[in-house]
């Protein structure tokens, strides 16, 4: 495809991870992809990637639309006048944060505006323009929408087999996507569980790859993915033994074991993330990235094959903060 400019709006859950995954998921499907402008909230991008494949990969993300125009807030009416869109049109408005706009009112100015010569129509319109109000105002339209309530049905909860502290499975999806492997490669996730991670990852169009040292989790997994209807070859084996059981993968995206007895079966964690960090440097090709959750940095210690590239910070409650990283096999 032609390059285009794109306009993604992001979730402000993470923003930081969520910003990391659009640019890392733009550039997996084109290499040519820049990062044009950032505000809070929004990215705009320069790629070839198509728009519809794109916004079916992202996880933290709400709509991504075809760039049109930025502009000072008081400009909007007359940037608008100056779009040329098949018609009939619609136009909805949004704003990042404690902006002063109302939204409505700007709604219906510029659906007044672009709707002359070409019709409005709330229902079944030929062009969505939406108005994005951060720093300045951004007009795009519409080209894919982000299917957030799959990942509400996809939540451990509504699943077969479930376990406390289960990764969302919108932030799995980020994961996976940071690990900017191509369609078709092989990730793997070590510490696979209930299976969160690799699921994201079989329905990203990946070659999902799992491995856990519990039976219990392993069959868990299989009925949670067999529920939600994705694939994924999971591998019942200790993390020491992914090189002789999985062999060679392009990324690993894992949430291990935070030291709760029944997930470490009594082993310390310094011992497992030495051991885990050293068996992740087996199957990684250099360049290759590993994406882990940790609460606490100072795990990374034991990653001496690997760089650290990105932290982003998700606070989750008083005693739990979720640092999703990103390391690169050196």
């Amino acid at each position: 495809m032609p390059l285009v400019r794109l306009l993604l709006e992001l979730s402000m859950e993470c923003e930081s991870l969520a910003r990391a995954e659009a640019l890392a998921t733009s550039l997996s499907l084109d290499a040519k992809s820049e990062l044009v402008h950032a505000e809070p909230g929004i990215v705009i991008v320069e790629t070839g990637a198509d728009p519809v494949i794109l916004a079916s990969r992202l996880g933290l993300c709400h709509h991504v639309g075809e760039w049109m125009s930025t502009c000072s807030y008081a400009e909007v009416e007359a940037a608008a006048s100056d779009l040329a869109v098949p018609g009939p049109i619609r136009v909805r408005s949004t704003k990042v944060g404690e902006v002063s706009v109302d939204l409505a009112a700007v709604s219906r100015r510029v659906g007044s505006v672009m709707g002359k010569g070409r019709g409005v129509d709330l229902r079944a319109p030929k062009t969505d323009i939406r108005v994005v109000f951060s720093q300045k105002a951004h007009l795009s339209r519409l080209m894919a929408s982000v299917d957030r309530p799959a990942f509400e049905r996809r939540k451990n909860r509504y699943l077969p087999f479930t376990y406390p502290a289960s990764l969302h499975p919108k932030f799995a999806r980020a994961m996976v996507n940071l690990t900017m492997a191509r369609p078709g490669q092989r990730i793997l996730d070590p510490f696979c569980g209930t299976g969160a991670i690799v699921a994201e990852t079989s329905l990203c169009g990946f070659r999902a790859l799992g491995t856990d040292f519990s039976e219990r989790m392993i069959e868990g997994a299989e009925r949670n993915l067999a529920h939600i209807s994705a694939g994924a070859a999971l591998t019942l084996c200790d993390v020491g033994a992914i090189k002789e059981k999985v062999g060679r993968v392009e990324g690993i995206a894992t949430d291990p074991p935070y030291g709760r007895s029944t997930s470490t079966d009594g082993e310390g964690i310094p011992d497992l993330y030495s051991r885990a960090f050293r068996a992740f440097s087996e199957v990684l090709g250099k360049g290759s990235r590993v994406v882990i959750v940790v609460p606490d940095m100072d795990l990374l210690h034991f990653a001496d094959r690997f760089r650290l590239t990105q932290k982003h910070e998700l606070w989750v409650h008083r005693s739990l903060t979720r640092n999703f990283c990103v390391l690169e096999r050196t």
